[in-house]
């Protein structure tokens, strides 16, 4: 046995030996205790008590029959309760166990218990004659009993005592057996200890010995291994040289394979003899190669277990390495498009890195023809169209004209209410196919608003021909278009101006043939008008819109409704879009199309703007800080630098943080002094606040502004979403648009969304955000809901 475990037994020995001690002293007092309540409160104590109260009660009754006495009725009812007392003392605790012992002595408790109750009456009547002694004789039979209960308490209480003092011994012995047969197990264990350290002085002795004797035996081994581990020593070092080269080799080796069958081109170096030297995974795969290329393989080979596309850059690659030029160029086939980088290499080779960029192309292109075509029609946007009117206006001249036409549905907007948007929709794609099939192949046709198109003329004979082909599109237009199965019946107003002599600037030329429009409109629609220097009605009317614009801003008649944000990801809502809405005195709610030109062009869009910014953020800065605020600015407000002054003014003035204001401009805002907007973005960049590009795809949509500026967010136009069911050219487009947005770390928002169809064609198409009726209308600020509807949450869910 250890010397640890000796001294473990030990302590737990003493251990035993004080919990021993302390429980029979816990007995010990336990049963004095119990003595001394025994001496106190025992059975003897209380059937003399009783015995004795019971003669009392007898004496007080005698006495009381004694004429004179001084006892009275009530000194013998307090003898009585007492009495009564001690006889429920005795029916209960140790002292009703000791009766219940015998059936005697609960009977005799029962007998005592029915003439205390029989005594009460005659002591309440105890005034009257012979009762105190009617009460003594009800008693008296009681005495030698009681007498003798008590006499067996005694003994009983006698026999109790002398049990506990018993057991009291007995406790003591077993205590004091306890206590020496630790001691003499102590004894024993310190005699062990003391001898099993004897022999660990022993032990430790010859230990030392053996040690010495190892020592020595270690000596002779090293001395006889510094020959060897000299010998080895060199080697040694020789052999690490090589391991450690061998993997610096291995490891490069790994790097160089890792980093080439990662690349995204395909890569494949050839040297001066035309064989292989190095290839990667991209190679064999870009060029569907058959075989398994390995190094040192004819080049030839693999050209000829490969695709036709390989074939033919080859050809080409080896008249440059003739030439011993580096090139790069585009291989272009009848499905894909092949970007080839050619390097020659001093030695003969060369190496070259090849790209698949069909699919870039046809973003490209894709973009392009967003950039310059309307989403639902396919016709040419507005942008498109002033520029082809802007090269037509330099190329008039006294015999060369160039006629705009400014074509307006009549009850488009009733088919569209009443039917509903995709039969507008539909509608509009076949007013588009009709207006091309009845103008000539170089006639420009496009669509510049919601229900507008223009037609763009450009020939000698065009102002001659402006009425017969007016004609010809009214009636073309009037006629039933089949939507769906369902008969649709329109008409058209065309307004007519002619550059020269109606102008010979964009906005000019424009604006009269929009004139005209509205002269054919109040004229009764369905009919054609050629621009009059007379047409003062219109003026007359703009003229009055343009002064209850000025003083609408004093008046207080302007709104700012605002329009949720919802995130795809997270489906909350992560801010609000502020609207201006105009509440004419007379008029009611003006459409924003209607006032927000007029507004830039007299010059109250900044003010105006500045009023927006300011109602804006100080509305969003008592909503919940994780939401956001967008605001338009328009092209007007960047013609100077107030428009910083304005942001920031509003900015302090409502403590709004400039992470959560978010300012949107359109495509268009680009166009003049690109310099000095993109310092302005710039700036407000620099405060924080978040810049997005609205209505994407219906403008110039330039990918160069997108490269000039880091925009925050893309907004797609909402007419792109609305034909996301029943086009799917427009699904197309906005995947392109939200891959694109994507790519460039632009957060991609579609405007729009009023159908549960169309928000999950928008989540598969990577949108990142959506807003539209779908969530809700734009509403005041008073009436706005920061999270959305547990029955839109639970009805998206369950679809």
């Amino acid at each position: 046995m250890s010397l640890r475990s000796f001294k473990i037994v030990l302590f737990a020995l003493m251990c035993c030996l004080i919990a021993a001690a302390v429980y029979t002293s816990v007995l010990v007092v336990q049963r004095q205790d119990a003595l001394k309540q025994l001496a106190r409160y025992n059975t003897m104590w209380i059937a003399s008590q009783a015995v004795n109260e019971y003669m009392r009660l007898e004496e007080n009754l005698a006495r009381t029959a004694v004429p004179g006495s001084v006892l009275d009725q009530d000194d013998v009812q307090l003898r009585l309760d007492i009495v009564a007392g001690r006889v429920n003392t005795m029916a209960n605790g140790e002292f009703g166990e000791f009766v219940s012992a015998l059936p005697e002595r609960k009977a005799l408790v029962a007998q005592l218990t029915s003439v205390v109750q029989q005594m009460q009456p005659l002591v309440d009547n105890l005034s009257k004659p012979g009762v105190a002694q009617q009460a003594l004789e009800l008693l008296a039979p009681l005495d030698t009993p009681l007498l003798e209960l008590a006499a067996q308490a005694n003994r009983f209480g006698g026999d109790r005592v002398i049990e506990d003092q018993r057991e009291l011994i007995r406790l003591h012995l077993i205590f004091s057996s306890i206590a020496a047969g630790l001691f003499v197990a102590g004894l024993a264990m310190l005699f062990l200890l003391g001898w099993h350290n004897k022999m660990l002085g022993g032990a430790h002795v010859r230990l030392r010995l053996l040690a010495d004797d190892l020592r020595q035996t270690s000596s002779d081994l090293e001395a006889a291994n510094r020959d060897i581990s000299l010998i080895n020593a060199e080697l040694q070092t020789r052999n690490e040289i090589l391991s450690r080269r061998d993997r610096e080799l291995g490891t490069q080796n790994r790097r160089f394979d890792a980093a080439l069958n990662n690349m995204s081109h395909a890569l494949c170096m050839v040297d001066a003899g035309e064989r292989l030297v190095v290839f990667n995974q991209r190679f064999a795969e870009l060029f569907s190669i058959e075989i398994t290329p390995l190094p040192g393989m004819p080049f030839a080979d693999l050209v000829g277990s490969s695709n036709r596309t390989l074939k033919d850059i080859s050809a080409r690659q080896r008249g440059l390495s003739v030439n011993g030029s580096s090139v790069g160029f585009v291989h272009d086939s009848e499905d894909r498009a092949i970007s080839v980088s050619h390097q020659p290499m001093p030695d003969g080779g060369w190496v070259a890195t090849y790209e698949d960029i069909s699919n870039r192309r046809r973003a490209e292109a894709q973009i392009a023809f967003m950039a310059h075509h309307d989403g639902l029609t396919s016709l040419v946007n507005r942008s498109f169209f002033h520029s082809r009117l802007e090269a037509a206006l330099g190329q008039i001249g006294d015999r060369r004209k160039a006629v705009v036409f400014s074509i307006d549905l009549d009850g488009f907007k009733f088919i569209n209410d009443t039917m509903g948007h995709p039969v507008g929709d539909a509608l509009l794609r076949k007013v588009a196919l009709r207006l091309k099939d009845h103008v000539c192949d170089s006639d420009v046709v496009a669509r510049v608003g919601g229900d507008e198109f223009a037609v763009l003329q450009i020939d000698s004979e065009a102002a001659e021909r402006t009425a017969d082909v007016a004609t010809r599109i009214i009636d073309a237009l009037g006629m039933p278009f089949d939507i769906n199965g369902v008969e649709v019946v329109i008409g058209a107003s065309i307004g007519i101006a002619i550059a020269p002599e109606h102008g010979t600037l964009i906005g000019d030329l424009m604006k009269h043939a929009d004139l005209a429009l509205y002269r054919a409109k109040a004229e009764g629609r369905n009919t054609f008008r050629l621009f009059e220097i007379d047409m003062d009605n219109e003026l007359k009317a703009r003229h009055t819109l343009e002064a209850d614009l000025r003083n609408a801003l004093d008046r207080d008649e302007f709104e700012v409704y605002f329009q949720p944000l919802v995130s795809l990801k997270r489906m909350q809502i992560t801010g609000f879009e502020a609207l201006l809405r105009w509440r004419h005195p007379v008029r009611g709610l003006v459409s924003p199309a209607e006032f927000i030109p007029v507004a830039e062009d007299i010059g109250l869009i900044v003010p105006l703007g500045a009023w927006v910014l300011r109602e804006a953020c100080a509305r969003a800065s008592t909503w919940p800080n994780n939401l956001s605020v967008a605001v338009n600015l328009s092209p007007a407000q960047f013609k100077n630098r107030s428009v910083v002054d304005s942001v920031l003014q509003a900015l302090v003035s409502s403590g709004l943080s400039a992470r959560r204001l978010e300012l949107e401009i359109t495509e268009s805002v680009l166009l003049h002094d690109n310099e000095a907007t993109l310092s302005i973005l710039h700036e407000f960049r620099l405060m924080g606040i978040l810049i997005a590009m609205d209505d994407f795809g219906t403008g110039y949509s330039s990918l160069s502004y997108l490269r000039s500026f880091p925009f925050d967010k893309i907004k797609i136009d909402q007419s792109f979403v609305r034909e996301l069911s029943t086009r799917p050219d427009c699904v197309k487009i906005v995947r392109s648009i939200a891959a694109l947005g994507s790519s460039l770390g632009m957060t991609t928002t579609a405007e729009g969304v009023e159908t549960f169809e169309q928000l999950e064609q928008l989540q598969a198409a990577g949108c990142d955000q959506v807003q539209g009726y779908f969530f809700d209308r734009p509403q005041p600020w008073g009436s706005l809901q920061f999270k959305l509807p547990e029955a839109k949450l639970n009805a998206i869910r369950a679809a």
